[in-house]
């Protein structure tokens, strides 16, 4: 039986932090920022993806006072079979808004939509990003590979507890 491709996530509530807001958004709000963040700047590699407009994947920004999205993760149903269902795809935080606990809200906030749907969350993250990743329990899972921009990363996966709020 293959899995459902729809939507999984029922309300999203807004989580407020000192310098903004997670919330839901629209791809175009997000992709200059993976560009900059995730691919360096460059142009000639793609920072949308084909599954990003899939009913099953959920975008959500950290929205500043201002109004520009100072971070951003997409997640989506991509089951990684006997381990997760949701995969966490990207994440990238404004250079200038590093270390303000803004990719700390997002992946919380993944972390309790997915909660509230049942579903654990695996990702593929670069070696630099494993201690931020483990601080927020998620365990390294498999070798070594190289990922996006010939970088290494290494599989993580989150698996939901019944201590976390729903």
């Amino acid at each position: 039986m293959s899995e459902p491709t729809g939507r999984w996530w029922g309300v999203v509530q807004p989580v407020a932090i000192p310098v903004g807001t997670v919330r839901v958004v629209d791809l175009d709000a997000l992709v200059g920022l993976r560009r900059a963040v995730l691919r360096d700047g460059r142009d000639d590699l793609p920072a949308a993806y084909p599954s990003d407009s899939a009913p099953s994947t959920l975008h959500l920004g950290l929205v500043g006072a201002g109004g520009p999205v100072l971070g951003a993760v997409t997640v989506r149903r991509d089951p990684w079979p006997a381990h997760a269902t949701l995969h966490l795809v990207s994440m990238a935080v404004d250079a200038g808004w590093r270390r303000r606990g803004i990719g700390r809200a997002l992946v919380g906030t993944v972390q309790d939509v997915a909660t509230a749907a049942g579903f654990d969350v695996w990702a593929a993250a670069r070696l630099a990003a494993l201690d931020f990743y483990r601080e927020l329990g998620f365990r390294p899972a498999g070798d070594v590979f190289t990922g996006a921009m010939d970088l290494p990363h290494r599989r993580v996966l989150w698996r939901r507890s019944p201590e976390r709020p729903a």
